[in-house]
């Protein structure tokens, strides 16, 4: 999978551009601040898979030090590049869940642990979200995110009608088109089973592109007064049920 994520890296510069896109790191980006908030002043962060530092990098503008461990090295050049243009630094180790995870990472304990659109390229055996928990310390948080399988249907259902609802429904994977690869469907209450058995209390459960993928009209979406009302929109409903629950996609953050 890292050569076709390192072979794609100029596709997705083309795809963080566009105002879906923009959407979806704005809206994190502030739920992450948030949760920093709650935290402390200066935190040890991980972002696991964190690649191009999309994430990670208005976290290191804020003051944190911030750690992206990515089997990419293209990816993490990128991340390096970006601060670099930004005025500020991240530490990129090149590795993933497989490798270094567990207490191998210097400086031990981390304060926040990122893992966001990893996991439903992993097996579904592979014990990720246990060492997710084994990285942060007691008190710290990790936060998870993946796509939504519900959002998926609804989406197929407005493009496609019925049967390609029913279709996506009853299919057990999903192919992402940007890195050409099939990936699993996991469930929100499943995955929050999956941190609760790690050791990890809930604490937030939030929605990003919620009505953005029920709008099938991008056009509209670039011009700058329409997209600023869609954001406003993202923005009010990222924490409200029960529209979190048909989020293109879906972040939960627990606590050690």
């Amino acid at each position: 999978m890292t050569d076709v994520f390192s072979d794609r890296l100029a596709q997705w510069r083309d795809y963080t551009a566009t105002p879906w896109a923009r959407i979806r790191y704005t809206v994190v980006e502030e739920i992450l601040r948030g949760q920093c908030a709650e935290l402390g002043e200066r935190l040890r962060i991980l972002d696991v898979g964190g690649g191009d530092g999309m994430d990670a990098l208005p976290l290191a503008l804020a003051g944190h030090e911030v750690t992206i461990l990515d089997p990419s090295e293209s990816w993490l050049g990128e991340a390096k590049r970006r601060a670099g243009e930004a005025g500020t630094a991240v530490t990129t180790i090149v590795g993933g869940l497989d490798d270094n995870i567990d207490g191998g990472l210097p400086g031990g304990e981390w304060d926040l642990v990122l893992c966001h659109f990893v996991l439903q390229y992993r097996p579904a055996d592979a014990g990720d979200v246990r060492r997710l928990a084994a990285a942060v310390r007691p008190g710290g948080r990790v936060s998870v995110m993946v796509p939504n399988p519900a959002s998926m249907v609804l989406r197929e259902l407005v493009t496609g009608g019925p049967e390609a609802a029913l279709t996506e429904l009853r299919a057990e994977t999903r192919h992402a088109q940007t890195f050409d690869h099939d990936v699993r469907k996991i469930a929100m209450p499943d995955l929050e089973a999956e941190l609760a058995a790690a050791g990890l209390r809930l604490t937030g459960r939030f929605g990003t592109r919620i009505a953005n993928d029920l709008l099938t009209d991008n056009e509209p979406k670039h011009d700058p007064a329409y997209f600023d009302r869609l954001l406003e929109l993202e923005r009010e409903l990222c924490d409200q049920e029960p529209f979190v629950r048909i989020a293109g996609m879906y972040q939960l953050l627990a606590e050690k």
